[in-house]
């Protein structure tokens, strides 16, 4: 098979097209050759077992049965594991938050989908751009010569906060600043959307619009999930945990792509930005790690993307071989980059000043190997669809020093892997 990956998207589209009735499909795609995260492609497909979550209401299916239990998700999440030592596929939505800190979710719904949902698979494929396509689990399917045909895509706007509302909500969070509640926040706002045409057709649209280390598509009882993501929230291998926050960002430009970077690079206001979520994610990562291995080995990075740089910082730890991977994900969920600092305060505010549930968007979308290494990506750029309908929500970090205006432009530049596609 390793002749097919000359050319990896037709590869791709080739399965997804062969899969598409089954109910459980996820896609977490490389899809930058020259990133050092963007390297290894999987598909998963199909359910042997799978857990849901809405709240502390959990679903667990085996097989034709489910059963329905009240627990806390991530002790539900944890016992799933252990009784099914496997490949997992999935993700985590924001609202598990409520289970790791003493918040709550009251805001409105716009798109009913579980706060927690990974698979089993039946079948694991990887697709490495350099070795070629092997089978992980299942079998390496022979059927491909489809022809592979796209619908039109047609995209309108619903509905999206006002320019004058969104500043007053940025005024208002630097109010909270000013009153010592937090230094930084993450505030969001969505864009919805209606939508005609088949998501697997917008997802391949956004990657050509902006092509990120950490795209995925999945497709699960009723909804899909378009990301685009280029940020990493938590990896693990054997006894390392890695985590890359970004904070900053700055179009991009063809007449002064250079100046932009240099910056963005050299901005006191955006390094600063950084540091305050290198430090929370530190400080989240100690819970879990030996005592002294915390550590910053990437400072302020600046990475390209098709549409905007971004500054990027690593940050690692070692933690005990036994130590459960589940319990690393808690420790260390959700991704800071999403909340502002200090978390917990910064989560209440947003409560207070967003109008809707985050819902999948500000999670995490990845894998658990049967070793109990995971990889997942932070949720941004991402549409959610359900039936005829789109929420794509976009968000950037408000400091003291943030100027409303310019905040407000940020947003809609990170929203452009989608609304360059309205019809």
């Amino acid at each position: 098979m390793k002749n097919i990956i000359k050319d990896k998207d037709k590869l791709i589209s080739q399965i997804q097209r062969l899969y598409k009735n089954e109910d459980h499909f996820i896609l977490l795609e490389s899809q930058m050759m020259n990133h050092p995260a963007s390297k290894i492609t999987y598909i998963a497909v199909g359910s042997e077992a799978s857990i849901r979550a809405y709240g502390d209401e959990i679903r667990i299916t085996e097989g034709a049965e489910e059963k329905v239990l009240k627990k806390d998700p991530w002790m539900a999440l944890k016992d799933f594991r252990s009784s099914h030592q496997d490949w997992c596929f999935g993700f985590l939505g924001y609202d598990l938050k409520n289970y790791t800190e003493r918040l709550s979710s009251s805001n409105k719904v716009l798109i009913k989908t579980p706060d927690l949902f990974l698979f089993t698979p039946e079948v694991v494929l990887e697709i490495d751009i350099e070795k070629g396509i092997k089978s992980l689990k299942g079998d390496i399917p022979t059927d491909l010569a489809q022809t592979i045909i796209e619908d039109e895509i047609k995209l309108k706007i619903e509905n999206q906060i006002s320019k004058k509302e969104y500043l007053e909500k940025i005024v208002n969070a630097q109010k909270h600043i000013q009153e010592g509640d937090f230094y930084e926040i993450n505030l969001s706002h969505p864009i919805e959307f209606s939508f005609q045409g088949k998501a697997w057709d917008l997802y391949q649209k956004m990657k050509s619009i902006g092509p990120v280390p950490f795209g995925s598509y999945i497709r699960v009882e009723g909804f899909e999930i378009c990301s685009a993501s280029p940020e990493r929230f938590l990896s693990r291998k054997r006894n390392i945990i890695s985590s890359q926050p970004i904070k900053g960002t700055i179009s991009r430009s063809e007449e002064d792509d250079k100046l932009r970077i240099e910056a963005l690079s050299n901005s006191e206001k955006e390094r600063a930005e950084n540091l305050m979520i290198v430090d929370l994610v530190r400080n989240d990562m100690s819970k879990i790690s030996k005592k002294g291995t915390v550590k910053v080995s990437n400072l302020f990075e600046i990475q390209s993307f098709e549409t905007v740089h971004q500054m990027v910082s690593t940050v690692e730890a070692e933690v005990d071989e036994g130590v459960n991977s589940v319990e690393i994900l808690k420790a260390c969920f959700p991704m800071g980059s999403m909340t502002g600092a200090p978390k917990v305060s910064a989560m209440k505010t947003i409560e207070k000043l967003e109008d809707y549930k985050r819902g999948i968007y500000s999670g995490a979308i990845g894998y658990i190997t049967p070793d109990d290494d995971f990889d997942f990506s932070v949720v941004i750029r991402t549409a959610i669809i359900k039936n005829d309908y789109l929420v794509y929500p976009v968000g950037g970090a408000i400091t003291s020093d943030s100027d409303p205006e310019l905040e407000w432009e940020e947003t809609l530049i990170k929203a452009k892997a989608i609304t360059k596609m309205i019809n």
